[in-house]
């Protein structure tokens, strides 16, 4: 790994894993004070952000795809194409917003029951979803546009407005939870506006960048949505594969959570709050992936295969190496993370730390996947092959043994988990190696 490599590598890379990291400790201080609210209201906001995840995976897929595109044809140089695959992009996420904010708003009893029966906490549930359901449009527009930019080399403008949105949730937390400033204590429901406003702003910041820069973004509206029934075909064929691959993998992972929250409050409690920990863990991995993404789609757009392979090669070499780093860390300052919350019981408390030091003796194994599918394989434009690997390893493995366990034989938490990550990470591990030494991932979709 020369000097230009590290040097570029870190250029992209942290920026994007700060982002996520202020996205990470955003959702870590917003358990925070939910946490002082009670058992219940941690798991309603749980069993709430399954649907709140499952949008933003629709999202995802669509920035991923989107992103697989730009970056090429920012190798390539062309910028008619990069306007139109951002335009793409943001009419496919403004379908999918208007379907799930309706649906959150209209019927959210019914959506939460799907994760849990417990009446308490759906009534909890309801308050919370019914607010962040107007959330919808704000999200696509965020995560769609900063995936945009951040394909063609601008890191930064996404970093600022995560920093300043997160700030603002932090804010508005802690005023409208407690009732600080003359404003009444709305509990549960003050965490769900302040959600709502922060990512409010958030699109209001991306959208005065995009149209005061001087580059690529900044062109007449026409340009984004002047699309030929060719183009949008094309964008199709490598954007909805990953879609479909992000909801797939997000159905399996809520039929995960599905169990294990019927495995009790504090269970489920201790769940929510190890999430949290895991997501921040996770940054570091999201800006390698990204960084991976941007390198190897550009150096592909460019028409330099061979040099994609070996620059994929480099991060999948460093995913393991990273991953034993931040597990020996996390595994070390977990209980200190977790005395930060104010945990209602010692049993959410227990699990939680159970959970946590899962998860960072499986870090070196677990996101190799992860490197290769989403940061490798779909800037090479192999966009269909995670769909395959996902049914495998998901669908015909993990799920009907962590159901078994779960609801049948009925094993205690932690072992959930650990089957969880076994049943997973281990099938999609080994197949993706395989591909990636294949070299049949490399796809050039500038070519026409």
């Amino acid at each position: 790994m020369n000097r230009n490599f590290i040097k570029n590598m870190l250029r992209l890379a942290l920026p994007i894993a700060f982002q996520q990291l202020l996205v990470s400790c955003a959702q870590l201080i917003d358990t925070a004070m939910v946490t002082k609210l009670g058992n219940v209201a941690v798991s309603a906001v749980g069993v709430s952000s399954r649907w709140i995840f499952l949008m933003n995976l629709f999202y995802f897929g669509i920035s991923s795809g989107s992103a697989a595109l730009i970056s090429q044809f920012w190798g390539a140089k062309e910028k008619k194409n990069i306007q139109k695959s951002y335009g793409v992009a943001l009419l496919f996420g403004a379908g999918v917003a208007v379907v799930f904010s309706l649906s959150m708003f209209v019927i959210p009893q019914y959506m939460i029951r799907v994760f849990t029966g417990e009446q308490e906490v759906i009534d909890v549930a309801v308050q919370y979803m019914k607010i962040v359901a107007f959330m919808g449009l704000f999200s696509a527009f965020n995560q769609i546009s900063c995936t945009a930019l951040r394909a063609t080399e601008r890191v930064n403008p996404p970093l600022i407005t995560s920093f300043i949105s997160v700030a603002t949730n932090t804010v508005l937390n802690y005023i409208l939870i407690n009732g600080k400033l003359g404003f009444p204590a709305l509990g549960i429901r003050g965490a769900a506006f302040a959600t709502l406003i922060s990512t409010a702003l958030q699109s209001v910041l991306l959208f005065i960048v995009l149209r005061t820069s001087k580059d690529i973004y900044n062109g007449k509206l026409k340009e984004f949505f002047r699309l030929s029934k060719d183009f949008v075909r094309r964008f199709s064929i490598v954007c909805l594969p990953v879609v479909f691959n992000e909801v797939a993998w997000a159905i399996g992972t809520n039929i995960y959570v599905m169990v294990f929250a019927r495995q009790g409050n504090e269970a489920y409690a201790g769940y929510t709050i190890f999430s949290s920990i895991e997501q921040i863990a996770f940054v570091f991995f999201v800006g390698i992936c990204h960084a991976c993404s941007i390198m190897t789609g550009k150096t592909i757009g460019e028409g330099n295969s061979d040099g994609a392979y070996k620059l994929a090669k480099k991060f999948v070499i460093m995913t393991p190496i990273i991953g034993i780093i931040t597990g020996t860390i996390f595994m070390f300052i977990r209980n200190p993370m977790l005395s930060l919350l104010e945990i209602e019981t010692q049993g959410a408390f227990d699990i939680a730390s159970k959970l946590v030091m899962i998860y960072c003796l499986w870090l070196p194994i677990r996101n190799i996947p992860y490197t290769l599918i989403v940061g490798t394989f779909r800037a090479g434009g192999d966009t269909r092959v995670g769909i395959f690997y996902d049914c495998i390893s998901l669908y015909l493995i993990g799920v009907p043994v962590v159901a078994i366990l779960g609801l049948v034989v009925k094993v205690d938490f932690e072992y959930l988990l650990i089957a969880m990550y076994i049943c997973e990470d281990i099938p999609k591990a080994l197949m993706s190696l395989h591909r990636f030494r294949s070299r049949k991932w490399i796809r050039n979709l500038t070519d026409k």
